[in-house]
């Protein structure tokens, strides 16, 4: 894996090593990408003849994410520490009664610069994190103790990221406390590297746990046909497939550029379940958008997409749990200030200034379609 590109001109070096410095001073994840993904932006950057693309966006900084600030920016704006058990930090968290969110790893096949789990990941990679049998363990005793939840999801980090022998245990343990009905797996392996699943033995021990997969893919140009093929070969393992993003500006935001990721996930087997406001952590502004224009294209997407396509969820993620547009009760436009409220709780969102925000160029954001050149 590399973090630089036989394409990069000079600028986008001096960015790369600007945001080295910064990433280091301020816990956010370094530049690592993948050779696959990798050949992705090489591609891009070859055709547009800079680092603007948006899949160069995803994981390399651009001048906007190194020196762009918001106001109301946080270091963890859905505060995942507040919903870790003391006993259990850097295991599992647990915002909703029915369901916990299980961490295994904090690595990742490849870093999203947008990524708005940064401060904590990056916590979690300083010191030496229990065994996956030692994890378990810990897991193991909550659910027995807290049988209303029924749910269990791995994330992290990527869990595509841990061997077969790991997500076996995993499994095979988790599956055997009964009041526990579902298992869900969030990742970007299937994005960044399909060929980590190459091998049939690890989609088998997902059908066999009926086992639901998240992708989190961004933008249609990472559904190419090795990815198309990857997710076909999960739908014939009878893995259910599923896809939830966030929208970022000058990566998908354009209803043109969320329709053809949407249609191009439908064609194999994926269904788009949410589309996420992007939150307000530190040097986020770089892909945030203002609450108005958000609303906007998700309304146009609405308008056009089929039926099958337009049952999604937008919604912003909190401390307290995820917020729909029907649960914003006040807004001032002076201050920028968003208020939501979720089962008696307030949550101010602090929206992005309008100066700030600046619609993606489509020609840019869809280079490869030639009609719209």
């Amino acid at each position: 894996m590399s973090g630089s590109s036989p394409l990069a001109d000079d600028n986008q070096t001096l960015r790369n090593n600007s945001y080295a410095v910064l990433a280091k001073s301020h816990g956010l994840l370094p530049i690592k990408v993948t050779p696959f993904y990798q050949k992705k932006v090489d591609e891009e950057v070859a055709v547009l003849g800079h680092f603007g693309g948006p899949l160069a966006r995803t994981v390399y900084p651009s001048d906007d994410r190194l020196q762009l600030r918001a106001p109301g920016e946080v270091a963890d704006w859905v505060d995942d520490r507040s919903n870790m058990e003391d006993d259990a930090k850097d295991i599992f968290i647990q915002k909703y009664a029915n369901r916990v969110l299980f961490t295994p790893t904090s690595t990742c096949a490849a870093h999203c610069l947008y990524c708005f789990r940064q401060d904590v990941l990056t916590e979690q990679k300083i010191g030496v994190r229990k065994t996956i049998e030692q994890q378990c363990e810990v897991l193991e005793w909550h659910l027995l103790t807290h049988p209303e939840i029924s749910e269990v999801i791995l994330s992290g980090g990527d869990p595509l990221t841990l061997s077969f022998a790991e997500l076996q245990t995993i499994f095979e343990r988790l599956s055997k406390i009964k009041t526990v009905t579902d298992f869900r797996i969030h990742t970007r392996m299937p994005v960044f590297s399909p060929a980590a699943l190459k091998s049939d033995e690890k989609l088998a021990l997902f059908a066999k746990y009926n086992i639901r997969i998240f992708i989190h893919a961004v933008h249609p140009y990472e559904i190419c046909d090795e990815v198309g093929e990857l997710l076909n070969r999960m739908h014939a393992h009878g893995i259910r497939l599923y896809n939830h993003f966030p929208l970022l500006r000058h990566v998908n935001d354009n209803a043109d550029v969320l329709l053809e990721l949407m249609r191009r996930l439908e064609e194999y087997h994926t269904r788009t379940i949410s589309i996420y406001v992007p939150e307000p952590i530190y040097f986020s502004a770089a892909y945030r958008i203002t609450y108005d224009r958000m609303c906007a294209i998700i309304d146009e997407v609405n308008a056009r997409a089929p039926s099958w396509m337009n049952s999604f969820r937008f919604c912003l993620d909190s401390p307290v749990g995820k917020v729909r547009r029907e649960n914003l009760k006040m807004r001032d436009r002076a201050s920028h200030n968003l208020v939501f409220m979720r089962d008696g709780q307030r949550i101010d969102y602090p929206d992005l200034p309008e100066a700030m925000d600046s619609p993606g160029d489509i020609k840019i954001m869809l280079w490869k379609m030639k009609k719209l050149l």
